[in-house]
């Protein structure tokens, strides 16, 4: 009677055959560990999923935490050592440290647009802030984020401060930008090579 009650149970729809645990939840694999779709709802996987969402925005906000640091430094040494125009060569005729005040948007875009620059940044720190906030995320796309908060959050303060971006890093060929502006560019391009990998699985 036994046999022919477990013969019945491995027939069932969902129910694969029995372990040493137990009844598994109808996985077909022959090695010795496998994937078994019903462990995803487990409380014991919840609660790893919630820390490793906890870990990726800790990981991120410390990222945007930096790159916010580092930018207003350096914004502050140049505002500090040098007048606005004035320009030091570091490798001639290529990059050089100009100190300019930018009332536009990154690399000069969008100049003299003060309340559409001012409301972009905030609605760009709290979409990044939201995409951080809910759902998963790839790590690549955990850093991007960070990247773009950071450098977003570094540009909004000078605008919400003096209605000007201080700008420092000048190669020949380029516009003059800063830390934010380098940090944001970056990030954006990460968050886009991380889509693109997660739309070819």
């Amino acid at each position: 009677m036994s046999y022919n009650i477990k013969l019945r149970l491995n027939g069932l729809p969902g129910i694969g055959p029995e372990t040493e645990y137990g009844w598994s939840s109808g996985t077909r694999c022959r090695a010795p560990v496998c994937y078994d779709p019903a462990v995803e709802h487990t409380p014991h996987h919840e609660e790893e999923t919630g820390v490793s969402r906890r870990t990726d925005l800790l990981i991120a906000l410390g990222l945007a935490l930096a790159i916010f640091v580092l930018d207003q430094g350096l914004k502050a040494i140049v505002q500090g050592t040098m007048s606005p125009g004035e320009s030091i060569p570091v490798i001639p005729g290529f990059l050089s440290i100009t100190y300019i005040r930018n009332a536009g948007g990154a690399f000069g875009i969008l100049g003299g647009s003060q309340v559409l620059l001012l409301v972009g940044s905030a609605v760009a720190v709290g979409v990044v802030l939201w995409m951080l906030l809910a759902g998963q995320r790839s790590r690549l796309a955990t850093l991007a984020c960070g990247l773009i908060l950071g450098g977003a959050a570094g540009n909004l303060l000078d605008r919400l401060t003096t209605g000007q971006v201080t700008d420092y890093v000048h190669f020949s060929f380029w516009y003059v930008f800063n830390a934010a502006d380098a940090a944001i560019t970056v990030g954006v391009v990460t968050l886009l090579l991380s889509t693109f990998r997660m739309q070819e699985k």
